[in-house]
């Protein structure tokens, strides 16, 4: 099982987030979440959600992207799901999840291209440090 982790990049007025391996336990729900949540905290009012390199999810994990869209929509954010495998998307729909998630295609998404990529190259942190 692949481990669960979770890219943020902030680039040319848009902000993404990649979901990659298998959530599907209690700390990558939390994970997700809180990746999530950063990018909403940036003010923007789209965030794109790159899920292409998701594995694989269960109850725990479907309930971290219902958490997390809610989330965003409580302050007039919205998420777009892109790219979500078919076993996946398979997933929410059985559990009616899709039907409340604003899904794409990885063609529609908007966000910071080089989170598209098989591998991610070391990403900045959003808010780095000021110099002194």
């Amino acid at each position: 099982m692949t481990a669960f982790t979770t890219y943020i990049q902030q680039s040319q007025g848009t902000i993404g987030v990649s979901l990659r391996g298998c959530c599907t336990d209690q700390e990558a729900a939390r994970q997700l979440e809180s990746a999530i949540s950063q990018a909403i905290a940036n003010g923007l009012a789209v965030v794109w959600i790159d899920c292409q390199h998701l594995e694989r999810l269960n109850w725990q994990g479907q309930r971290g992207i219902l958490n997390a869209d809610r989330q965003a929509r409580l302050i007039g954010v919205s998420l777009h799901w892109c790219g979500m495998p078919t076993t996946v998307l398979d997933q929410l729909v059985e559990s009616g999840l899709s039907q409340l998630l604003h899904l794409q295609t990885t063609g529609n998404y908007q966000g910071p291209q080089s989170l598209l990529h098989d591998s991610i190259p070391p990403i900045s942190p959003l808010n780095p440090p000021t110099p002194k």
